[in-house]
């Protein structure tokens, strides 16, 4: 029997449904999960100002994890910045450009885009409230955290394939790269993602993975799933990922993530595997998948 401390969840198609909402009870469970010491992370692709929208009355309770695992607050205080250098984002910038997709430079305080894509800023802005239209995207001098490839035509994954996968440490190049849904491509720096962030996080606060839950969709989730013992893949969520994360939860637009929570309150936080529906049918090992080595470089600030 293992104890539930933390739980992290992605936001689209896991925790919001299918209009992009909270669920209606989502406030009160977050204070209940409070009540019998369990934290709540909100893990996303977004960024911190843009999460700090999204929860103003929860900003005491919840921790913040923005874009894909680049920084992470908690009431009010960053617990971790990984800015990006800016010599590799202006690569990326000029490499997007060539290959006529459309970038997105993350800052800290804003996100910024060349005046051409403004015709894209309804999207943006459901991810980004705050964003500057630029003549040129490489003369931005801001710190950032993630660099981002916004692909209107849903083919993130080809363009992963044809462009940005080169970049990855796995392949060679120079930056964690992962597709996010079929619209987006994130490039942060090596060793950042949601799962190192949750790890950090745990760390942090004194929380095992053992005691950790954690919600996604898509393959910028997979190493979070992989760090928290209770990792659920969503069942509208990437279907390969189902090989290698432990649980399956119901749909997002069955409020899936709340069926979870609720199950951990009933049984007051004691949980064990045999609670829950498996990804797949095959037994499976739950030991931790190692995490990557993080050569990036973060204050941790305490």
């Amino acid at each position: 029997m293992d104890h539930i401390r933390l739980i992290a969840s992605d936001m689209d198609a896991t925790l919001l449904d299918e209009h992009s909402q909270l669920p209606p009870d989502f406030a009160e469970t977050i204070r209940a999960l409070a009540g019998q010491g369990i934290l709540f992370a909100a893990a996303s692709g977004r960024p911190l100002y843009t999460l700090e929208t999204m929860f103003p009355e929860l900003l005491e309770e919840i921790i913040l994890i923005g874009d894909n695992g680049g920084a992470a607050r908690w009431k009010g205080k960053d617990l971790f910045v990984f800015e990006m250098p800016a010599e590799g984002w202006r690569r990326l910038a000029r490499s997007t450009k060539q290959a006529g997709d459309v970038g997105l430079l993350c800052g800290l305080q804003a996100a910024y885009a060349e005046k051409q894509d403004e015709r894209y800023d309804a999207v943006f802005k459901n991810f980004y409230t705050r964003v500057e239209y630029v003549d040129d995207l490489t003369a931005v001098e801001a710190a950032a955290d993630k660099f981002t490839v916004y692909l209107p035509n849903d083919d993130s994954q080809e363009a992963f394939d044809r462009t940005y996968g080169a970049f990855h440490t796995g392949n060679g190049g120079a930056f964690s790269v992962a597709v996010a849904g079929k619209n987006w491509v994130d490039v942060m720096n090596p060793g950042v993602h949601k799962g190192a962030a949750l790890a950090k996080v745990g760390a942090l606060l004194g929380i095992p993975a053992d005691s950790m839950m954690a919600f996604g969709d898509t393959y910028n989730d997979a190493e979070m799933l992989t760090t928290a013992k209770y990792g659920f893949l969503m069942e509208n969520g990437s279907e390969p990922l189902r090989a290698q994360v432990p649980f399956l939860a119901p749909s997002h637009r069955e409020y899936g993530v709340m069926q979870v929570l609720k199950q951990v309150l009933r049984q007051n936080g004691e949980v064990s595997p045999e609670d829950f529906v498996k990804a797949h049918g095959e037994k499976f090992d739950l030991e931790l998948s190692p995490l990557r080595s993080d050569n990036s470089r973060g204050n941790i600030i305490l």
